[in-house]
């Protein structure tokens, strides 16, 4: 399993907005058969911070879909509405693994 997440920071008040825009994105996702996102926030730390993760199965997965997003005028002319809503240089992303079984 990989997960891939990003966190950012929201604009105040642009997080119903946010929230929203991510919402329509999980529902192309679901139409296309994509992995869906989950939206986090911290219970203390950072305000108006959300972490955004999706589950993959493997790199694979994970490369198919990018693919198909960047490709997908749907999914893709939501991205500036998304964009404008975040505190600019607050974005971070990672992709993760479980951590591996050493002989």
């Amino acid at each position: 399993m990989h997960r891939y997440r990003i966190t950012v920071q929201v604009k105040y008040g642009r997080f119903k907005e946010h929230t929203e825009i991510c919402e329509k994105l999980n529902d192309i996702a679901r139409a296309r058969g994509w992995t869906e996102s989950t939206l986090w926030v911290p219970t203390v730390g950072v305000g108006n911070q959300v972490i955004i993760e999706w589950d993959y199965p493997d790199l694979a997965t994970f490369d198919r879909e990018g693919e198909a997003f960047n490709t997908d005028a749907e999914a893709r002319a939501l991205i500036p509405g998304l964009v404008d809503c975040i505190v600019e240089g607050s974005a971070h992303s990672e992709l993760i693994q479980p951590v591996p079984t050493l002989a």
